[in-house]
C-alpha cells in the first residue's frame, strides 16, 4: 500500500504538472488567413435560407460533443459518419469546465485540443455551428460552468463585474480557436450561438456583454439563439438580440419508459411563429430532438431508441420541413459518453441518447432514415425557396397535406402526414396536383397510403437532369446525370403502390420501358405524358425508360429497407456530382480518378453490392483494394464484398489474473488525516442553506468531483446518545458511514438519525471518529438561470444528539476529495477523471502501479467485501488492420447487495456502475484510450453501500465487428503511475 510517504511524493507533482496555461493559438491552428482577400467567406440570409458565399444552403446539421469522446482521432471517424449520413453541418458545444480546472488556468491540449474538432469537420466538408455558452447545459455537470465558478459570489448568467470578468475570461480563451476557424478566415464556422436556452430570469446586459466580447475578439459570422419551449421571441429583437433567431423542440420528451406513446398532434406551428416573430429570417431549429437522455434507474437507451426511432424521424422531421424549416440541427446525432464526473445527476455514464449514431459509433435505422432525407434536400434544390399553398385532397379529415411551392420554378411539394401524429392506422388518400402540364388526381391508378407512423414528401413539376417529372407518389432519394442517361432512385414501403408521370420529349406512345419487374405497367396519362405504375419491391427494381427526356432514364424503384442501404456519395464537391452504391453497412466517401471509382466504407457481413456510375467508369476499389464487378447494363454494376473472418482477440476476464486490495483505510479511527483540509468555514456561497455549522460542502474546500471523504471527531460524554446527519447531493448519490471503524449503514441523500449509540459504539470517555464516504454524481445545471448549479454536495446538518449546550465545534471535521483539488495532479485526464478515493489519490487506477504485493483474487468475486475494494488486472486486445471492433466492458450480477463501481481503463474513468439502480451495465471503451494492439490496464473500484458486496461477472466484448475504412486512431498520450511519482 502507498501510505503517507507516497502521498507526499505524488503531491510534489502538483506544482510541476498543474501550471497549465492557455495553449498559444499559434501552436494549435493550421494558420488561417487573417482576412479574406478573395471576397468569399460570407454568410448571408433571407426568409428562405442562409447563403454561404452566395449559395443557398439547407443546413442539415447534427450535434457532437468532442468532450464526450476523449480520443481525438475518433472525431474524424464520427465526422465521416456525419457526412455519410448526409449531414452538411456539425454543431459543437464548447465546455468551459472541461478546459478550466482552476480560475486563470486553461487547457486546450491533448483530448482538449478543440482545433482537432474543427479539423475533423473540415476534412469531412462539414459547416460548423459554434456554441461556446458560457452556459451550455448539455446534461454536463454545472451545465458546463467550471467547478471553480461555484464559489463566485455573483450570480451566473447575470451582468455584474465579477460574472462579466469570468465569462470574458472564458470567451477570450475559446475565441482563440473560434475566430480563426470562421469561414471569413478560411475555416468552416458559419454560425455562432450566444449563450444557450436563455429564456428564464434573463438579463439583456448579460447577452450584450457576450455579443460584445465575441465581436471584440473577431467573431463576425451571424449570431444565433435557441429559444426554449414555445416560440416566445426571446432575443429576437431589442438589447441582446441575435441575427438569426430559432428554437429548441423536444416534442416526445424523455419518457423512454413508454416508448410507444406519442402525442396526438404537432404541438407547435413553427411557420406561424416564424411569420410573426422573424419573417425576414429562415426558419431555424437549432436543437431539435434527435433522441432522448435516460436517467439513473431508467429503462435504458434501447427503449429511448424505440421512442425516438426512424418512424419518429419520418413524421416529426418532415413536419418541420412542411412548416418551412431550412435549418435543422439534431440533438444529439452522436451522443458519446459522459466519462468520469462529466455528467449531471440526471444522466449516467452513457450518453447514447438513442441518437442516429450510437455510443460506440454504429449505424442505426434512424441514421439510415436521416440519410434518405438529407440526400433529398441536397439534391432537390427547389425545396430551398418555397412559399406555402393549400393543396386539395380527399380524406382530409385524416390526412394533413402541407403544400410548398418554389418561388423560382413550377415545382411543388406535398408533405403528407396523419392529423393524429400518433396514428398507427393504414389510410389511403389522393392529392389534387395543379402543374404546368395540367391538373391531376394523384395517383391516377392505385392509391397513396400512409401506413401508420409515416410521412411522405411528394414532388410535382420538377425538372431534373434532362427529364421533366410531372409528379411522383414515391419519395425521391436522389438523381444524377450519368453521361449517356440519367438516373433517379425513388422509394416507399414494400408492397405500396407507386406511380410516376414523366413528360415525353415527343409522344407518350414513343416512350419505351425495359424491366423484369412484372408489376410495372405503362400508359399515357396525356398525349405527351407517360404514366408508369409499379409495386415497391422487397429490394430495388430497375426500370429503364427510353425517349422520355433528352436522355434515357434509369428509374430505380426501391422498397424502404432496400433504400436505406443505398448511398450517394459526392465525388466532386464543386459540381455536387454523385455516384450510387447499394449494400454496404456504411459508405464513408467515394472518389473518381480517370476511369476508376474508389469507395471507402464498412461492411458487417459478406455483402452483395450494386454500383451505378457514369459511362466511363470501368474499374472499382473498396478501401484501397481492387474489386471485381460485372456490368448489368445502363451504367449499373454488381458484385460482392467478401467479409473476412478476422481474428479479433481479447482476454477472457473471467480467466484473468486479478489483484485485490482493500481501499478504505479512512474508515478506521487510527487513520492519519493530518494533511486533510479542516472543514471550518462558517459561510458558504452555495444556494443550499445549512442547518448547522461548520460548512460541510465539498466545493467550499476546492473538491468538486467524484467521491468525498469526511472525518469528524468528538469527545464522548455520558449525555451523548448519537448524532444526526443530513446529506445533500444529486440523484443516485449515496453515502456510507462508520463510527469508530464500525459500519453504520449506507444511504441515499436525506436525513438520518443514529441513536442509542452511547455505551455501545460511542466511547463516553474518549475520542470518537465518524467516517463518511460520499459518492456524488455531479452538480445540477443552471437551466433556469437561478444559480442552481451552486447546490451543495455534502451535509447540511451534523449535530450530536442528547447534548443540551452543543456548540458548532461539537464535532471537528476534516475533508478530502481528489488529490490536489483544483491543482490537478493529472491535467491530461483533467478535472473530472478522479475523485477522493484512497486508491485514486494514490494512483491505483493508473497503468504501471505496482500491485504485485496485493492479494490474488477472481471476478466474479466469491467473498463479501466491506468498504472500498480495488481490483486490478491487465488484458490484451488485438484488432487486425482494416477492421473496427468497438469494445465494451459488461457487468452481469444481481442487485441484492448495493454497491457502486468506477471503471478505469488505462487510467481513464470510463464508467460509473450502480448495480441497484442501473440501467447501464455495458461501458464503451473507445479506441485511442483502449490499446487495440496490445496490453491494457483495468482497475475497478467497488464501494459497498450495504455492509458487504460481491462483484459479479465482468466481461470484455465487442459490440460488433466491421471490416472498416475507419481512419487511423493513435493512442492518447497519458501519464502512467511512474510519470506521476517521478515529478
Amino acid at each position: 500500500m502507498l501510505l503517507k510517504g507516497a502521498l507526499t511524493s505524488i503531491s510534489l507533482a502538483i506544482a510541476a504538472i498543474t501550471t497549465v496555461v492557455a495553449v498559444p493559438v499559434s501552436q494549435t491552428l493550421k494558420g488561417r488567413q487573417e482576412d479574406n482577400t478573395n471576397g468569399d467567406g460570407q454568410v448571408t440570409w433571407d426568409k428562405h435560407t442562409i447563403m454561404v458565399n452566395g449559395e443557398r444552403l439547407f443546413l442539415f446539421s447534427g450535434e457532437f460533443h468532442y468532450f464526450r469522446l476523449p480520443s481525438p482521432d475518433l472525431w474524424y471517424d464520427i465526422a465521416e459518419k456525419f457526412k455519410a449520413l448526409e449531414f452538411n453541418g456539425i454543431s459543437f458545444y464548447f465546455n468551459w469546465g472541461y478546459h478550466s480546472p482552476k480560475k486563470g488556468v486553461y487547457d486546450f491540449d491533448g483530448v482538449r485540443n478543440v482545433q482537432k474538432a474543427f479539423d475533423a469537420a473540415e476534412a469531412a466538408d462539414l459547416h460548423v455551428i459554434t456554441r461556446a455558452g458560457p452556459y451550455i447545459n448539455a446534461e454536463v455537470t454545472m451545465g458546463g460552468f467550471p467547478n471553480w465558478l461555484i464559489n463566485m459570489y455573483a450570480m451566473a448568467r447575470r451582468s455584474s463585474p465579477e460574472n462579466d470578468a469570468n465569462s470574458r475570461e472564458w470567451l477570450e480563451q475559446i475565441d482563440k480557436f473560434l475566430v480563426p476557424n470562421q469561414i471569413s478566415r478560411g475555416g468552416n464556422v458559419i454560425l455562432n450561438q450566444i449563450d444557450n436556452e436563455y429564456a428564464v430570469n434573463t438579463d439583456p446586459k448579460y447577452m450584450e456583454m457576450i455579443k460584445d466580447q465575441f465581436k471584440k475578439d473577431g467573431m463576425d459570422v451571424p449570431t444565433i439563439f435557441n429559444d426554449i419551449g414555445a416560440p416566445n421571441g426571446n432575443w429576437v429583437s431589442g438589447p441582446g438580440s441575435v441575427d438569426i433567431y430559432g428554437w429548441d423542440s423536444y416534442p416526445l420528451g424523455f419518457d423512454c419508459a413508454n416508448p410507444t406513446v406519442w402525442g396526438t398532434n404537432r404541438s407547435i406551428h413553427w411557420r406561424e411563429a416564424n411569420e410573426r416573430l422573424n419573417p425576414d429570417q429562415p426558419l431555424a431549429l437549432y436543437e431539435f430532438q434527435g433522441g432522448a437522455f435516460d436517467p439513473w434507474g431508467g429503462p435504458g437507451y434501447d427503449a429511448c431508441r424505440q421512442l425516438v426511432n426512424e418512424q419518429y424521424a419520418k413524421v416529426y422531421y418532415k413536419n418541420n420541413y412542411a412548416q418551412g424549416a431550412t435549418i435543422q440541427n439534431l440533438y444529439m446525432t452522436y451522443g458519446g459518453t459522459s466519462w468520469g464526473g462529466l455528467a449531471t445527476p440526471s444522466v449516467y455514464s452513457s450518453y447514447d441518447y438513442g441518437a442516429p449514431i450510437s455510443e460506440p459509433g454504429l449505424m442505426t435505422p434512424k441514421g439510415y432514415e436521416v440519410k434518405l432525407q438529407g440526400t433529398f434536400f441536397h439534391t432537390v434544390k427547389p425545396f430551398l425557396t418555397t412559399e406555402r399553398f393549400e393543396p386539395k385532397s380527399d380524406n382530409s379529415d385524416i390526412i394533413l397535406i402541407d403544400g410548398l411551392a418554389d418561388v423560382n420554378t413550377n415545382t411543388k411539394f406535398y408533405i403528407a402526414q396523419h392529423w393524429n401524429t400518433a396514428s398507427e392506422e393504414l389510410d389511403a388518400f389522393h392529392v389534387q396536383m395543379e402543374t404546368s402540364d395540367g391538373k391531376f388526381k394523384v395517383p391516377h391508378k392505385g392509391k397513396l397510403v400512409l401506413n401508420g407512423r409515416d410521412a411522405k414528401i411528394l414532388v410535382s413539376d420538377y425538372d431534373f437532369e434532362s427529364q421533366h417529372l410531372v409528379y411522383s407518389t414515391s419519395e425521391i432519394f436522389t438523381h444524377q446525370d450519368m453521361g449517356s442517361h440519367d438516373v433517379m432512385l425513388v422509394y416507399a414501403y414494400e408492397k405500396e403502390d407507386g406511380e410516376i408521370a414523366l413528360k415525353a420529349k415527343s409522344k407518350a406512345s414513343k416512350v419505351k420501358i425495359e424491366t423484369k419487374d412484372k408489376t410495372v405497367t405503362q400508359s399515357a396519362l396525356k398525349k405527351d405524358i407517360v404514366q408508369i405504375n409499379y409495386k415497391h419491391p422487397n429490394g430495388t427494381s430497375p426500370i429503364y425508360i427510353k425517349n422520355a427526356g433528352e436522355k434515357d432514364l434509369l428509374l430505380l424503384v426501391a422498397g424502404y429497407s432496400s433504400a436505406t442501404r443505398w448511398w450517394a456519395p459526392i465525388v466532386d464537391s464543386k459540381s455536387g456530382n454523385r455516384v450510387l452504391i447499394h449494400g454496404p453497412y456504411l459508405v464513408r466517401s467515394a472518389e473518381i480518378k480517370d476511369n476508376s471509382v474508389s469507395f471507402k466504407g464498412d461492411i458487417d457481413e459478406t455483402t452483395d453490392i450494386q454500383v451505378v456510375v457514369p459511362d466511363n467508369i470501368k474499374s472499382f476499389k473498396w478501401n484501397g483494394k481492387d474489386i471485381k464487378l460485372k456490368p448489368t447494363g445502363h451504367g449499373s454494376w454488381k458484385g460482392t464484398l467478401n467479409f473476412g473472418r478476422p481474428q479479433v482477440e481479447y482476454t477472457d476476464l473471467t480467466k484473468a489474473t486479478w489483484k485485490f486490495s482493500q481501499g478504505s483505510p479512512e474508515s478506521q479511527p487510527d487513520f492519519d488525516d493530518t494533511e486533510w483540509i479542516t472543514a471550518d468555514h462558517l459561510q458558504t456561497n452555495s444556494v443550499t442553506v445549512p442547518d448547522t455549522w461548520p460548512i460541510l460542502y465539498a466545493d467550499d474546500y476546492g473538491y468538486h468531483t467524484g467521491n468525498i471523504w469526511l472525518r469528524g471527531t468528538f469527545n464522548g460524554t455520558s449525555e451523548i446518545t448519537g448524532f444526526n446527519l443530513t446529506c445533500y447531493a444529486g440523484a443516485a448519490s449515496a453515502w456510507v458511514i462508520w463510527l469508530n471503524g464500525e459500519y453504520l449503514g449506507g444511504y441515499d441523500v436525506g436525513n438520518q438519525d443514529f441513536t442509542n449509540l452511547n455505551g455501545t459504539l460511542i466511547d463516553p470517555e474518549g475520542t470518537n471518529v465518524i467516517s463518511i464516504l460520499l459518492w456524488t454524481t455531479g452538480h445540477a445545471d443552471d437551466w433556469d438561470a437561478d444559480d442552481r448549479y451552486k447546490q451543495a454536495r455534502g451535509f447540511t446538518k451534523s449535530e450530536l444528539l442528547g447534548v443540551k449546550n452543543q456548540t458548532i465545534w461539537a464535532i471537528d471535521w476534516k475533508i478530502q476529495g481528489n488529490l490536489g483539488g483544483e491543482d490537478l495532479v493529472d491535467p491530461v485526464r483533467g478535472p473530472y477523471n478522479e475523485g477522493g478515493l484512497y486508491g485514486e489519490r494514490n494512483g491505483w487506477h493508473l497503468p504501471g502501479f505496482p500491485d504485485d504485493k496485493w492479494e490474488d483474487a477472481s471476478i466474479p468475486e466469491t467473498k463479501n467485501r466491506t468498504g472500498v475494494s480495488w481490483y486490478r488486472t491487465t488484458f490484451e486486445v488485438n484488432i487486425p488492420e482494416g477492421y473496427d471492433a468497438p469494445m465494451s466492458l459488461k457487468f452481469d450480477d444481481d442487485t441484492k447487495t448495493r454497491y457502486r463501481s468506477l471503471v478505469f481503463v488505462n487510467g481513464w474513468q470510463l464508467g460509473r456502475y450502480a448495480n441497484d439502480l442501473g440501467p447501464q451495465t455495458q461501458y464503451y471503451l473507445p479506441n485511442g484510450i483502449l490499446n487495440t494492439k496490445g496490453e491494457n490496464t483495468l482497475a475497478i473500484a467497488v464501494v459497498a453501500v450495504d455492509e458487504a458486496a460481491q462483484v459479479g461477472k465482468i466481461t470484455l466484448e465487442p459490440y460488433t465487428i466491421l471490416e472498416s475504412g475507419i481512419p487511423d486512431v493513435k493512442l492518447v498520450e497519458s501519464p502512467t503511475y511512474q510519470d506521476r511519482t517521478q515529478h
